[in-house]
């Protein structure tokens, strides 16, 4: 009896692990071009970025846009220079710190004339001046009344602080850790802030300073310029400071 043959079926195309082997080496490929993308990322390209964002007009042309290849090869696509407003804005913070620098250097020549220097620091920064009156200069331990021999000391920095009537003053007044509990002060906050309304409130009521450009705050013991680990250093800490802003970005301060 003949063997019946049988049917092979021949099917066609690649073998069926190939499709998953090409799938895998595709994978593989990506993971090690996003490998090396990010190994290769350019400080100078996060500074475009940012400069891109530092305002709100970005103008592009076709000319600047970046292709694929620039992209794999630098890790980070270079985004457009932002322009006109960040001129704007790089010539303001220059003319504010340029300000900021002469007012400072007139303050310290002016105390220095009138004996002040070791009761009044100028301290200095990109967004204001810092004018701190030391401990006991202004106000006895405790209390939030000026005394009679503060009126002479704030007397003399109003009228410099009146040579610039366009920039915003901020009064901040600061104590050490050591707790106060009496009827008109529960805390130490409450004591920072009426020391610094009283000094504020002498520059509007006696020596003619505009409101709107007067704020105060009152820290309490929560910003220490030092430990509060020595009576030297507890003394340090007790102070009225007086922030004058450049006139350039008095709104965009922060503290």
């Amino acid at each position: 009896m003949a063997k019946k043959k049988k049917n092979i079926t021949i099917k066609m195309g690649s073998p069926e692990y190939m499709s998953t082997y090409g799938d895998l080496v595709t994978l593989l490929l990506c993971f090690f071009v996003l490998l090396f993308a990010s190994s290769s990322t350019d400080a100078e390209k996060f500074k475009a970025i940012a400069l891109s964002f530092s305002s709100n007009k970005i103008s592009v042309s076709e000319s600047s846009t970046p292709g694929v290849l620039d992209a794999l090869g630098n890790g980070i696509v270079e985004m457009p220079v932002a322009e006109g407003d960040s001129d704007k804005e790089n010539t303001e913070y220059e003319e504010g710190k340029a300000e900021l620098e002469k007012m400072a250097s007139d303050f310290r020549t002016y105390f220095a004339q009138n004996n002040y220097m070791d009761k009044i620091d100028v301290e200095q920064n990109d967004q204001y001046i810092t004018l701190n009156f030391k401990d006991g200069i202004l106000f006895d331990s405790g209390k939030a009344e000026l005394k009679s021999d503060a009126l002479q000391a704030l007397d003399m920095v109003a009228s410099e602080l009146l040579k610039y009537p366009e920039n915003d003053i901020k009064i901040e007044g600061h104590t050490d850790n050591r707790p106060i509990n009496t009827d008109k002060f529960p805390n130490n906050w409450y004591l920072s802030a009426a020391r610094a309304i009283s000094v504020a409130t002498y520059f509007t009521e006696t020596k003619n300073f505009q409101p709107t450009r007067i704020s105060t705050e009152g820290y309490g013991e929560y910003k220490p310029k030092v430990s509060n680990d020595t009576p030297e250093n507890r003394s340090i800490n007790r102070r009225v400071e007086i922030k004058i802003l450049s006139k350039y970005y008095s709104d965009e301060v922060s503290f």
